[in-house]
């Protein structure tokens, strides 16, 4: 049985950086002799046996195949307060590999400093060791709407719109399993600009409905990821 206690190790060497030895040792309780799991935020994991003074031995990487097989890239606008924080961990959870915080016309924050930047990626970080994931992703720091490259031709390129314009959600399962990649924009509270709106359209973008209900901008991604990836979990 693989042991609940997880910690991400970018470059194993036989021995616990500080903060994973006092998570280990101190939060944890663990002991000489007793099993955890390494991952290396790649993909893979192995069992480890811890030592003394943080020392540990392990066995052989594996691939435990809880990751799905589709890339979801999230561009996320800002929000203030702890909305963002909220969706970083639960795209997270889901198996969204890269978060795109975006800079939009009507996001109240414009610029969220660098300490912000690294409380999200620590987020995510435990989030990935919550869910049992193997794969750490990437929250990149924010950047200006229109400054989204353009998607190439083997990336599904989604954005939610409050109107039905293109997809539906209930129905994009059966076409969005054709693409290994995806990405998906929700924008802020106020909704997307006219001239947002354009630009997605023009860069080829595809608009997809919620619904007939209005979902907050820390709902609506929520909703849109669990219905692109359920199908991946099992």
């Amino acid at each position: 049985m693989v042991p609940h206690c997880r910690i991400v190790e970018t470059e194993p060497n036989g021995c616990l950086n500080k903060d994973n030895r006092h998570r280990l040792e101190r939060v944890l309780r663990l002991r000489k002799g007793d099993e955890f799991v390494i991952t290396d935020g790649l993909g893979k994991e192995v069992i480890a046996t811890l030592l003394e003074n943080g020392q540990y031995t392990v066995n052989n990487w594996y691939e435990p195949q809880r990751e799905t097989t589709v890339e979801v890239s999230l561009f996320v606008a800002l929000s203030k307060g702890d909305r963002l924080e909220y969706i970083i961990e639960k795209a997270v959870e889901m198996g969204v590999r890269k978060i795109v915080p975006l800079i939009s016309e009507r996001c109240i924050v414009k610029d969220p400093g660098k300490n912000k930047i690294e409380r999200w990626q620590k987020i995510a970080e435990t989030a990935m060791i919550q869910c049992g994931g193997c794969m750490l992703p990437e929250v990149s720091n924010p950047i200006e709407l229109t400054k989204i490259p353009k998607p190439d031709e083997n990336i599904l390129p989604l954005f939610l719109y409050e109107e039905k314009l293109g997809y539906s959600i209930d129905g994009l399962n059966s076409f969005s399993e054709k693409f290994n990649k995806i990405w998906l924009v929700s924008g802020p509270e106020g909704g997307f600009s006219e001239s947002e709106v354009n630009f997605f359209k023009e860069s080829g973008w595809k608009t997809v409905w919620l619904g007939k209900r209005l979902f907050r901008m820390d709902t609506a991604p929520i909703i849109a990821l669990a219905n692109i990836l359920a199908p991946y979990w099992f």
